[in-house]
């Protein structure tokens, strides 16, 4: 078997296999022998005809079926005596192949890139590290969220919610549903602008698409197309709004501090050790991000987007898939980004992990999720005993190595466009969106030699 490469990119080849005629033409006797157990040939019983008639009739067939079968076969076996690394499955391009003659493949595949990471002492590192008053700010807007309520408005503004009666004429019937729309134009889909300043009673005459009715009218079935529109009747019938209570001193004594400064003060102090070691992640990261602005290389985009592809047809026939998928394509770029790197590192710098280094990590982790350490090693004891885990280890102290020596800085505007890596925004859809963190490999990704 003869087997030629081509480099189409850095992580992207073409193969040419060869398989000399002979091998092909005995894997074809045998194939068309096999066959004709189970075939016809007027005048002859079932597995009974010469392999000559059973050729004639149905060789066109049996050939097309034949080539589909050997080049799966073929394309393994030049993997397995080339040491063929890829990633995902190949992309065959064409066969060639005529009985007598040799079969010739070509098929294009995807593999990791080759990084040749040149320094890693004295970094120059941008990093926006995480803030204990952003941290701050950000819990006491939670508490602030988990303190709204309810309550009832005569006139409606932006992001009220509006429950009214939809009237609307569908196959001859009039029918009458109750809907929840909101005043303005957040979200998409179940928000209407013409609600602002509508006050209870008040209708309007409006065209909705079937997609629209549909969502606003979830909770019982309605027998729309989803595309076609629609004339339809509103009246509102109740308007409701989430008030907020402000962050000040008197929410401060409703949660038992003396003042809005005192319950601040108290938070930081609570949250400061676990903001030190969000910004030991911080770093981390900021390093790898420095590493791949300084080392930059391709991605394989053709498995990044069959992975994203995957992962989006999960949540069915959405609306927002097109968009859904360009998130996952950024939040999978990300980690390969992570995962090339770090593997890279692996092999530069050797690194041991000791008791005490476990120890130290298991500290770090149990302290970002807010747990005693005695308490996450309960919960993650399988984890923890596990190889993955333990190079998790490997790459977090390696990490810190170079923090060691690195120079962090926050950097200008202009200097942020530059340094910028793709990373996944928060999916503005009904659904939240969960994807598992980015194996070693991908699943199906074969191993590069």
């Amino acid at each position: 078997m003869q087997v030629e490469f081509n480099a189409i990119n850095a992580v992207s080849k073409e193969i040419t296999i060869t398989i000399a005629s002979e091998e092909v033409s005995k894997a074809w006797d045998k194939y068309l022998s096999r066959a004709s157990r189970h075939l016809e040939v007027p005048g002859f019983r079932k597995g009974k005809a010469p392999l000559s008639m059973i050729e004639r009739a149905h060789g066109d067939s049996l050939q097309e079926r034949f080539v589909q079968e050997r080049v799966s076969d073929y394309f393994e076996q030049a993997v397995e005596e080339h040491e063929i690394g890829y990633l995902l499955f190949p992309d065959i391009k064409d066969v060639k192949w005529e009985k007598g003659s040799d079969m010739i493949i070509t098929a294009e595949i995807e593999h990791e890139p080759d990084l040749d990471i040149k320094q890693l002492d004295n970094l120059d590192v941008p990093r926006h590290p995480i803030t204990l008053d952003s941290e701050i700010d950000k819990y006491l807007d939670e508490l602030k969220q988990q303190s709204g309520r309810v309550i009832d408005v005569e006139k409606a503004e932006p992001m009220d919610l509006v429950e009214a009666e939809l009237t609307m004429n569908l196959s001859g019937e009039k029918v009458i549903k109750t809907a929840n729309f909101f005043a303005g134009t957040e979200p998409q889909r179940r928000a209407l602008p013409e609600l602002v300043g509508k006050g209870i009673g008040d209708t309007l005459d409006l065209e909705l698409e079937g997609t629209n009715i549909q969502l606003v009218c979830q909770d019982s079935k309605i027998d729309v197309e989803f595309e076609q529109k629609y004339q339809v009747k509103i009246m509102v019938n109740a308007i409701s709004r989430m008030k907020f209570p402000a962050l000040d001193d008197e929410f401060a004594k409703d949660m038992e501090f003396d003042t809005m400064d005192a319950m601040r003060a108290k938070i930081g102090e609570d949250m400061r050790l676990a903001n030190e070691h969000k910004n030991i992640d911080v770093d981390n990261y900021s390093i790898v991000g420095k590493l791949f602005m300084d080392n930059q290389f391709e991605l394989p985009m053709k498995t990044i987007e069959y992975l994203a592809h995957e992962e989006a047809e999960k949540y069915g026939n959405h609306e927002q898939l097109p968009y859904i998928e360009y998130q996952l394509r950024m939040k999978i770029s990300q980690e390969l980004v992570e995962m090339y790197i770090l593997n890279s590192l692996r092999s530069k710098i050797e690194l041991d992990v000791t008791d005490e280094m476990l120890a130290e990590y298991i500290t770090h982790q149990a302290i970002l999720e807010d747990h005693t350490v005695e308490a996450y090693k309960e919960k993650y004891k399988d984890e923890i005993a596990s190889e993955d885990y333990k190079l998790g280890v490997r790459n977090y102290f390696i990490l810190r190595k170079l923090a060691e020596t690195a120079n962090f800085f926050i950097p200008e505007p202009e200097e942020e466009e530059k340094m910028e890596i793709p990373e996944a925004e928060t999916l503005a859809v009904e659904e939240e969106i969960e994807t598992e963190p980015a194996a070693e490999k991908p699943e199906e990704a074969k191993p590069e030699a």
